[in-house]
């Protein structure tokens, strides 16, 4: 075969390589160690049939001239072996890991399962603010399966071209990852996603060959505008003005909510996403009390100096004095507010509240502040009501017990012994799942820049136990590390709108 010219991806740059076919992989794989940093050990590159593997036959991997291949890993030093309970090592864990998995190679062993990749979005001037939200809404399932089932008749209303519009997009999402169409406007089931994960490069075929997908949103972009024209403001020269992200998101919702709540397929964005509050409101003044019930769409993570973490924002947040007219006092008069969550919604939108007008300068600053965040676990038992808490307590208590059946399991089944569920019993906490309180990160819309109408925004989802990075129509895989560093503190992203997930028993 002699030598081929080939170009290897990694994250965003384009390697050309020369392969010499009389030569095991093993020097192919130094040559992208001197390029790119990435150790052989931590190369994986997909080509027909699995992966690469140092000792595979060029004859039946089949590389062609030209052909784009992808590399996933990190560059850097491995980490040293760490000795582990049972004796062995990381490497014999991270072996057998890899078994487990049952990664194919380049000569046919094993078989990995086919993989489509997840879809980007064109970058139409300066809407990245738009891409960031549509993947993140693109995520939820739930709300995927709802809008397939939106049919509207009507040309003239905006809310129903932007609910329409979003729904196709969507398909087309569907489609370029998937490779086929995702179900009929009537409500066809989705089709499967692959796991897109560092085990499991990014193909467009058996071959391996990588090419990029991604779908331009120019009728979802229409329509957001028409719904909602400061989205269409433009700015020196007639070119469109970036705008906000966590704006774009919430409009969206409320457009959506317009559509999809009421109809056949029930409160969908109501039961997905609101977040019904009780606000006790107590004048010190004049010893008045009044208590107000309503329902957001937006957890609110208030920043000051003294918060440094997602919990001590939400205390913030959630007490609020305003002027009310007191008719003991007959003006208007102070009143200290406290809310209270009496219902929790299945995905949880937090914005991290990151902008701040000022006269000065008549723009949105930017607070820089470092916020942690939890990427597992987010508990906001301590900000429910009486009434909500003592049905957490019930749930979180099911839930112990589920985790606890679930090691006992474990442990069985690494014996050897028999590790089933009993009969019905899986089915049966599903069918009765309820609240614990307790939220898993599940997407994150960053912000990098300065100001809210400037700078960049993208999103960023977990597929399948894998963080994604969406930057437009660019998708890379990432680590659980690069996303702990989305908490501020500089000038790199960081998170403005989080969505959690909650985590039912």
């Amino acid at each position: 075969m002699g030598v081929i010219k080939v170009q290897v991806k990694w994250q965003r740059g384009m390697y050309p390589v020369e392969i010499d076919t009389d030569q095991p992989p093993a020097l192919f794989k130094m040559q992208l160690f001197s390029l790119t940093g990435v150790p052989p050990e931590r190369q994986k590159i997909m080509v027909k049939g699995g992966t690469l593997k140092d000792d595979s036959d060029w004859t039946k991997v089949g590389v062609k001239a030209n052909q784009k291949l992808m590399m996933m890993g990190s560059a850097g030093p491995l980490p040293k072996a760490v000795s582990e309970p049972n004796g062995g090592s990381a490497d014999t864990v991270m072996a057998e890991a890899e078994k487990d998995g049952n990664e194919g190679d380049a000569n046919g062993k094993g078989g990995s399962k086919a993989f489509h990749p997840p879809c980007g979005l064109t970058n139409l001037g300066n809407t990245c603010y738009m891409n960031a939200t549509m993947q993140c809404l693109y995520s939820i399932e739930e709300l995927k399966t709802a809008l397939k089932g939106y049919e509207t008749t009507s040309q003239l209303d905006p809310t129903a071209r932007l609910t329409t519009s979003a729904r196709d997009l969507f398909r087309k999402m569907d489609f370029e990852a998937s490779g086929r169409p995702s179900g009929s406007a009537a409500g066809g089931s989705l089709a499967p996603s692959g796991k897109f994960d560092l085990d499991a490069e990014r193909s467009d075929g058996e071959d391996g060959t990588y090419e990029e997908r991604s779908v331009t949103p120019t009728e979802f972009l229409s329509s957001l505008r028409q719904k909602f024209p400061q989205f269409a403001q433009q700015g020196a020269g007639g070119l469109f003005m970036q705008q906000d992200a966590e704006e774009c998101y919430s409009q969206v919702l409320n457009a959506f909510r317009e559509k999809l709540d009421g109809s056949e397929s029930g409160n969908t964005v109501k039961d997905l996403f609101g977040i019904d509050l009780e606000t006790s409101l107590t004048c010190e003044e004049s010893d008045e009390t009044a208590v107000e019930a309503s329902t957001v769409y937006t957890f609110k993570c208030n920043i000051s100096q003294d918060v440094n973490h997602l919990h001590d924002g939400f205390k913030i947040g959630l007490c609020e004095d305003r002027e009310k007219r007191s008719e003991k006092l007959g003006r208007l008069a102070l009143f200290k507010g406290e809310s209270r969550i009496t219902t929790l919604p299945k995905y949880l939108s937090v914005q991290l509240v990151r902008f701040l007008y000022r006269r000065d300068t008549q723009q949105k600053a930017k607070i820089l502040r470092r916020v942690g965040f939890p990427l597992q676990m987010l508990d906001v038992f301590e900000f429910c009501s009486s009434n909500l808490k003592t049905t957490l307590e019930e749930r979180r208590t099911a839930w112990q017990q589920q985790e606890d059946a679930k090691a006992e399991l474990a442990k069985k089944r690494q014996k050897g012994e028999s590790g089933e569920a009993k009969p019905g019993e899986s089915e049966a906490m599903a069918a009765d799942a309820g609240h614990t309180g307790f939220y898993d990160l599940h997407a994150i819309i960053t912000h990098k820049g300065r100001i809210a109408d400037s700078g960049h925004y993208v999103g960023w989802v977990k597929r399948d136990g894998q963080w994604v990075e969406f930057d437009d129509d660019d998708v890379y895989p990432v680590s659980d590390e690069d996303i702990q560093k989305l908490d501020g503190g500089g000038d790199w992203h960081m998170a403005y709108v989080c969505i959690y997930k909650a985590r039912l028993a």
